[in-house]
């Protein structure tokens, strides 16, 4: 196989000009990470999340679930089924709501918990598969792209090994559906945790795998060479492969809460989608953004720094659990959830303090998502330890805070 270009990290310069030469007015496809909300009792919240699921779809995003904002990393796999299930139930409710040449739904497959070596992979993935095709053969629903999650055998695979692996994957997800899979590259800077792919790697992976109709780059690692330690310049190494390799069938999506201008960057790609979990703090919001730079209009700059500057109080490189207990919270005191709770075998040290419960209300304040006569209240409810708070200190905390 020969590729138009080779790719190097190390000599990859990347510029404020790849940018800008990048930027472009089409229509950003988005796909939205869905959240998996929790009862105190510890089940499943099902009126929630149908409510998150029609919230998403109302807005023109595609359903994903049982990924990271879904805790698919706890769920167990009757769970997992039955939220594959429902949400293509819903899904088919709405499918007005969706273009007729994209899936309804992007389901996450995860094989990290088996004892299985990397040539298992790909027949483990059948097998998870299998089952789920059953289920949505019953509902009469096709539209779905399956996208496996980085699993940690390839960590320390060999180059050929990787690349046999995921072949593999795509013979596999290709006997179930037309809308193929994500190839989802993972690395935000946990040790041991997510992808190691070198570019060449990710050419040829994208190149020798026909059945891949979306690279998802969620690439948030720390640069210890670099004055200022989080960029997105991997990301537009990555855009550059797409660009290279397979402009006309591979829909670039990002993960990288950081830089949501990295959405705007798809001038020489057929199809420029998204998917973020930051897209779920507001379905409506996140469309009116989408619509802005659609339509060239100034106020997409406003909308996205404000979207930005969520997501990086909510999300540490290193500590993404914690990421997922603040969008519980936001999402529970904007109204679209009923408990502000972490899964419950979230670990103590990702979920969020008491004390830190002020972060997201003033994000919700600052969007416009909650009045400011409403605070009081909301925070006398879902914050702990404020009850006997006075309406004007909570508003005075919420003012200080910026």
């Amino acid at each position: 196989m020969v590729l138009r270009k080779r790719f190097s990290i190390r000599d990859q310069t990347v510029t404020l000009q790849d940018y800008y030469d990048r930027l472009t007015d089409k229509t950003i496809l988005a796909t939205t990470a869905m959240y998996g909300p929790w009862l105190p009792d510890g089940s499943f919240d099902w009126e929630s999340y149908d409510n998150l699921v029609r919230e998403v779809m109302k807005f023109g995003s595609v359903p994903a679930t049982n990924v990271d904002t879904t805790w698919a990393i706890y769920n167990d796999w009757e769970l997992t089924k039955q939220m594959i299930w429902r949400t293509a139930e819903i899904a088919l409710d709405m499918q007005d709501s969706i273009e007729p040449d994209r899936p309804l739904l992007v389901a996450g497959l995860n094989t990290n918990p088996l004892d299985i070596t990397a040539d298992g992979i790909a027949p483990a993935l059948r097998k998870q598969i299998e089952e789920i095709d059953r289920g949505l053969k019953q509902r009469h629903f096709s539209r779905i792209r399956y996208m496996p999650v980085p699993d940690r055998r390839l960590l320390t695979a060999e180059r050929q090994k990787k690349i046999e692996v995921y072949r593999s994957i795509g013979r596999v997800v290709g006997d179930y559906t037309d809308f193929g899979l994500v190839f989802f590259e993972l690395d935000i800077g946990i040790a041991g945790f997510g992808s190691n792919f070198t570019p060449e790697e990710i050419a040829e992976i994208l190149f020798q795998t026909p059945q891949i109709q979306e690279y998802k780059s969620a690439i948030i690692s720390q640069k210890l060479d670099r004055r200022y330690p989080y960029d997105c310049s991997d990301d537009l190494v990555r855009i550059k492969i797409v660009e290279s390799v397979a402009p006309e069938r591979i829909q670039f999506s990002t993960g990288n809460d950081w830089f949501i201008g990295l959405a705007r960057l798809g001038k020489n790609i057929k199809n420029f989608g998204y998917l973020l979990g930051a897209s779920q703090m507001s379905p409506r919001l996140f469309q009116r953004w989408r619509q802005a730079v659609q339509f060239n209009r100034i106020e997409a700059i406003a909308l996205e720094h404000d979207l930005q500057a969520a997501a990086k109080d909510f999300w540490t490189p290193g500590n993404v659990g914690i990421y997922r207990h603040y969008l519980a919270i936001f999402l529970a005191m904007t109204g679209l959830i009923s408990h502000p709770l972490p899964h419950p075998k979230c670990d103590e040290r990702y979920r969020v303090k008491p004390v830190d419960y002020f972060i997201p209300l003033r994000h919700a304040v600052r969007l416009g998502l909650i009045e400011p006569l409403e605070i009081p209240s909301i925070a006398k409810k879902i914050i702990p330890n404020v009850n006997n708070w006075s309406d004007h200190e909570i508003q005075q905390r919420i003012q200080w805070m910026g």
